[in-house]
């Protein structure tokens, strides 16, 4: 939701009175492919209705001031962008990052003052960081070069704050999702050729979002050793740069042999990759077909697939308050609809797709036991990060 009036009075409290211009970054969910991206695979991405709103004003002193409510505000300027002690995964280091990357790729940048407002709930798995990234490289497009930077080359430029300056090894999925809007199917065979395709959706199923409370923070180790594993079966055992570069037949010829630097888990992710990516396209053909059933089953089999292959719809030892578990409790109440994880995964969310007729009773059900502000229907949102006023 855009909260223009919100973020005003933000800069209002914090700022004093000025002409204020107003940005709206929003999340994105991954209606499927878990863990395909870093692969050279195929995904099912939306932007959503949730996000980051920010009235902000250009500056001539070279400073750089954001406050967002429930966390602290910070400042710093253009001349300090060498990252500081216990910047490294913070909302400064993401900023510093896109700020290097917008100089070493010939972007103007400057100061600017910020108050942002937020319903992207953090950690959940919506992708807030990558929201953050969108919203400021819009902010210096818009204010310092005229608006003249494209959606993929800002998705660059927050995926190397995210890998840089951030610490998280993502792939560019999250980052096309807010940058874009709308819902898009990713093909990232060629990393240097994405294939963005926008995709109708016309299913009679609504979306809803149950948030478990678990935060992502401190699980970046968990979440790297994914492509990491993934990483070891194209290297080690089939000789290529990423499963992507590889068929399906390919692997299963190639997965049964020894290799003393790819465990069972390993080859575990590689085959949930090859599945998932199949999942993909018959998703993207039911979607096409208008056909709610075939959509349904291969949302099933997503979560299923990442329960049991991916390993992960939660942190080992913390099944309570999991991805996992509100799965397991969604599935006792959703009826004919289905659910999966979304994001990386271990903690977050869970993405639901009920029947019109089912969502009231289910979402009363599900806030039983996460409450009524963790349960939301979500509607898909066409615009990307931008400039709304």
């Amino acid at each position: 939701m855009i909260l223009k009036d919100e973020a005003r009075e933000l800069y209002k409290e914090e700022f004093g009175k000025a002409k204020t211009r107003i940005f709206f970054s929003h999340g994105r969910v991954e209606v499927i492919g878990n863990h395909t991206d870093h692969q050279g695979g195929l995904c099912l991405v939306g932007g959503i209705d949730l996000g980051l709103t920010a009235a902000v004003a250009p500056n001539k002193d070279g400073a750089i001031r954001v406050v967002s409510k429930g966390f602290a505000p910070f400042l710093f300027h253009l001349d300090e962008l060498k990252l500081k002690k216990g910047e490294l995964g913070t909302t400064i280091g993401i900023l510093k990052g896109i700020l290097v990357k917008f100089t070493q790729q010939g972007y103007n940048i400057g100061g600017f003052t910020a108050a942002i407002c937020s319903d992207l709930p953090a950690g959940s798995g919506l992708s807030s960081s990558a929201a953050v990234e969108a919203l400021f490289c819009q902010i210096l497009n818009v204010l310092y070069n005229d608006g003249k930077i494209g959606a993929f080359a800002m998705a660059k430029i927050s995926q190397f704050a995210e890998n840089v300056y951030f610490g998280k090894p993502c792939g560019l999925l999250d980052q096309i999702g807010v940058c874009y809007g709308g819902l898009l199917f990713l093909d990232f065979k060629n990393p240097d050729d994405i294939k963005i395709e926008p995709v109708e959706y016309t299913l009679p199923l609504h979306m809803v979002l149950v948030n478990t409370g678990g935060s992502h923070a401190g699980l970046t180790a968990y979440y790297a050793s994914i492509p990491a594993d993934m990483f070891s079966v194209a290297h080690n055992l089939m000789g290529i740069e990423q499963l992507g570069d590889a068929d399906m037949k390919t692997f299963l010829q190639n997965v049964s042999q020894p290799c003393s630097g790819v465990t069972d888990v390993a080859k575990m992710r590689a085959q949930h990759f090859y599945d998932e990516c199949q999942r993909v396209k018959e998703a993207k053909k039911a979607l096409e077909e208008r056909n709610c059933d075939t959509f349904l089953q291969q949302i099933r089999l997503s979560q299923y697939s990442s329960q049991t292959l991916l390993n992960n719809t939660f942190a080992p030892g913390h099944y309570d308050g999991s991805p996992q578990q509100a799965i397991d409790v969604a599935n006792g109440i959703i009826g004919h609809g289905g659910c999966r994880i979304v994001g990386g995964g271990f903690a977050g969310s869970i993405l639901c797709f009920v029947y019109p007729d089912d969502e009231a009773e289910f979402k009363k059900n599900m806030a039983k036991y996460y409450g009524k502000k963790n349960v939301v229907s979500l509607h898909l949102d066409p615009g990307g990060a931008r400039e709304v006023e």
